[in-house]
This record gives structure tokens, sequence and C-alpha cells, in this order.
């Protein structure tokens, strides 16, 4: 099944449909999700709703969809033009274009994505045509960060929250039962994930240190693992981040809210060696560590230092 297909059977999207066929359609609409993918089919997905009442048998290999997509519609329009962030020069010609008449359809429509990222100056640029669209003409806006985006621009909208897909949603779109676990509803991690040849051994020695790493003896071995997977080891921390979070559910008897399912035998042998507070504390230092990734020129003393900080924190912590 495609993305697509799951999303138009989504809550928020058919309450979407309803609002449209009522006439009661926002003409500025911001959609929050954290994953940029998802957000990118649905503002396409919604922008063929708004312009073509066959939109129902598109998907996102429909030649309607792709022309979206490679902003090669004349009547829907896709910003930011650099693919990254709004610029001013963005919203000037969103501004500018505006008062320009449809060309095909009947309404005129500006998918812009990522509004977050774009400077205080290049939101401001848009508050008056926000505030005052002329007729048929609609702005679809997505955000992964609320707090990073005006509140005369949020005021401005109808908010959407895109729902998190569901275990079952996923495995319609993705094949590989380890990338969905992992992608914690999102559907473009999912994807993503699932093109990852190592996926498995990446789990696996993520695991490894929550189950093995016992004493200073064995840091570097598992130091040399761990720099042996360097292109991978922000998805390793991140793996072993959502054990320790599973483990912590083990203690409070949520299991079912999981997400290594299928590891749960193992986390549930060594979660009485992690208290609540070193869980807390090391996922700290994870989160620590990933900042200082991209930054640090000595690798492997800045894996050491972190994995000797890890024991540090769980003995110290019981």
């Amino acid at each position: 099944m495609s993305i697509v297909e799951v999303i138009k059977n989504q809550n928020f999207f058919q309450k979407l449909e309803e609002k449209f066929k009522e006439n009661k359609f926002a003409n500025s609409v911001m959609f929050f999700c954290e994953d940029s993918f998802t957000s990118e089919v649905v503002l396409i997905y919604t922008s063929l709703m708004l312009n073509y009442p066959t939109y129902q048998l598109f998907d996102e290999k429909s030649a309607e969809y792709q022309r979206v997509l490679k902003d090669a519609d004349l009547d829907i329009k896709l910003y930011p033009k650099n693919k990254e962030k709004l610029l001013v020069a963005d919203s000037n010609d969103i501004v500018m274009e505006t008062y320009v008449k449809p060309v095909n359809r009947e309404n005129k429509i500006f998918i812009i994505e990522n509004i977050d990222k774009s400077t205080e100056q290049a939101q401001n640029k848009l508050l008056k045509v926000l505030e005052e669209p002329p007729k048929n003409v609609y702005f679809l806006i997505s955000c992964s960060q609320s707090d990073k985006v005006l509140p005369t621009i949020k005021s401005r909208c109808d908010k959407i929250n895109v729902e998190k897909l569901t275990d079952d949603e996923l495995k319609k779109i993705c094949q590989s039962p380890l990338a969905c676990m992992l992608s914690e509803g999102y559907a473009g991690r999912a994807l993503m994930l699932e093109k990852n040849k190592e996926l498995q051994d990446i789990v696996d020695f993520a695991i490894s240190l929550i189950c093995e790493l016992k004493n200073s003896s064995q840091v570097l071995r598992f130091s040399r693992e761990f720099q042996d997977r360097k292109g991978n080891m922000e998805l390793v921390l991140k793996t072993f981040s959502l054990a320790l979070e599973d483990m912590v559910k083990i203690k409070t008897e949520k299991e079912e809210l999981c997400t290594l399912k299928e590891y749960l035998p193992m986390l549930k042998s060594v979660e009485s060696e992690f208290s609540v507070s070193a869980i807390c504390e090391i996922n700290s230092l994870i989160s620590h560590f990933l900042e200082k990734l991209q930054f640090n020129a000595n690798l492997s003393m800045a894996v050491d230092n972190f994995l000797l900080k890890v024991l540090e924190v769980k003995y110290l912590c019981k």
C-alpha cells in the first residue's frame, strides 16, 4: 500500500475532507509533523484535494502528484525553492504570486515546507497575505517545531496535528519489521531504515551495549566495535536510548508500550541492573554525546569516555 493510501484513511485527513466538502476549509492551514517525508506527502495530497475533483484516484506515483513534487504545476507552488529553508526572496515571491490568478485550476495553492526553519524576517513577510488572502488562494504549511514559528503566523492558521502511524499502518508501507519498530510511527524514518542493510547488526550491537557491558575492562572492545560502525553511530545511540526507555516501561509494567518488542526477553534479563535515575542520566549522556560527535576530532577518546561514563552512572545510581 502507498503512503498516500494510508494517510487518506487517517482521522485528521478525513476531517479535512469534510471541511472541504462543507466549504469550511481554512485558507491557511499549518500541519505539525516531526517527519518531513510524511508532511510533504500530506501537503501535496491536500493540495490535490483542493484542485482536482478526482484526487482520490491519485497516489504518489500519479502524474499529478509528481508534477507538484517537481514544482511543475502552474497552480500549486512549492516552497522553499532551495529545498532547505524559506528565504526572504521566497516570501517576496509568494506575496507577488498570490495576486496572480490561477492558470488551469480553480484555486491557487502555496505549499510551504518546514516554515520553522525559516528566519523571522521571512515569516514576517507572509503575515499580510496569510491574514487577508485573495479569493481562492490557499496556504498549506508544514512545521516540526512549533516554538520556532512566530505566534502571529500560527494565529492566522488552522492547526492540524498529523498523526503518527500505527504498527499496522507502518507494515503496509514498510516490509522490514525492525525498521517499523525503530521508526517511532514515522513513515519517512521507516522507509529510510528499511534501506539500511546493516540495520540488524546495528540494533544487535546497541542491545549488546545494554546487556553485556559490565565493567571497564570491556570498554576497549566495545569502543572498537562502536567505531567500526562510525557511519551508523547516531542510529546505534538512538537504539540504545530506545532500549533504555523500554526498560523503564518494563519496570512500570507497561510492556505493551515498548518499542523493541522482539528484544524484551533480553532487556528483562538486565533491567534490574539499571535504576530509573541511571536510565535518565544515561539518556542525558547520549544526548550530549550526539551533540559532540560531529565536532570531536578524537573519536576514539570520545567513545571511550562515553562508555566509561555509562558504566559510572550505572553503578553510582544503583
